[in-house]
């Protein structure tokens, strides 16, 4: 109990500190605008007719769902873990009975709690625009949320794990480049995993990006159902319990490294 409390008394700092700099959430929020720029291209494709099995609503519903994945699994983790190595922040939470990593999650979780207030009313304006809404995107919510709250931590665990480069080395934050561009191109914003070649959406399957933020946005509008539904919440579990175990290992690893600087 006593940890849960912490938790959430972090939370509330955090919360608080993400309203006292709610310009700069402004402008990350902008950063993620991909989605519907990309969905006033597909719609304009789809002039034509359907794609891939892809209607101008259904485009509609994927991209205005994707806006509302990206906005709420973002992560800027390594930079944290960066600067704590550098700077020394880290040496502090490592006194505290609590792994830091619930330190860097909570600032996270209140940077989203500030961003909801602006990111629901862009979502339902967009539904009712672009006349994309429907009742029945009611009964897949649950589990749509359920596949948020897992690809969230899919993306987290990645990018704590990869932070651990900062470790080694002076080049930790490089990567963090690199991860937000395979998101970007190989998860779904750019384009639906579904209308991918299908040697290629073989391949994605055997990685996490698609897991993050295409298949909870499948399940909301409907694309996916039943028993594939189960197995990608198994292929997410997978993942949040492989990539963790390695990070698991990798903090150990690079804690001795930490302490063996003088830190």
């Amino acid at each position: 109990m006593t940890r849960w409390r912490t938790i959430r008394a972090l939370l509330a700092l955090n919360y608080g500190i993400s309203l006292q700099y709610r310009a700069q959430g402004v402008l990350w929020m902008i950063t993620g605008l991909a989605p519907l720029i990309m969905m006033m291209i597909w719609l304009q494709l789809a002039e034509g007719g359907p794609i891939g099995g892809y209607d101008a609503t259904t485009f509609a519903q994927y991209f205005l769902f994707m806006f509302l994945a990206r906005q709420s699994t973002p992560t800027w983790v390594i930079y944290l873990m960066d600067r704590g190595v550098k700077n020394g922040e880290l040496t502090p939470y490592l006194l505290q009975p609590m792994h830091p990593i619930w330190h860097y999650a909570s600032q996270h979780w209140g940077e989203l709690l500030a961003r909801l207030p602006i990111i629901l009313p862009i979502l339902a304006v967009g539904l009712t625009v672009a006349d994309a809404w429907s009742w029945s995107l009611l009964a897949h919510l649950p589990a749509f949320l359920l596949g948020l709250a897992m690809a969230w931590v899919i993306n987290f665990i990645v990018h704590m794990t990869v932070g651990l480069i900062a470790f080694w080395s002076d080049n930790a934050l490089g990567y963090d480049t690199v991860i937000y561009q395979l998101y970007i191109m190989l998860g779904g914003v750019v384009i639906p995993v579904e209308l991918f070649p299908e040697t290629m959406q073989r391949v994605l399957a055997w990685t996490p990006f698609p897991y993050v933020l295409d298949f909870p946005v499948r399940v909301m509008i409907g694309r996916i159902e039943g028993a594939e539904m189960l197995a990608g919440f198994g292929v997410q579990l997978f993942w949040i319990v492989s990539i963790g175990a390695l990070f698991a290992w990798g903090w150990r690893k690079s804690l001795r490294q930490y302490s063996a600087a003088g830190a």
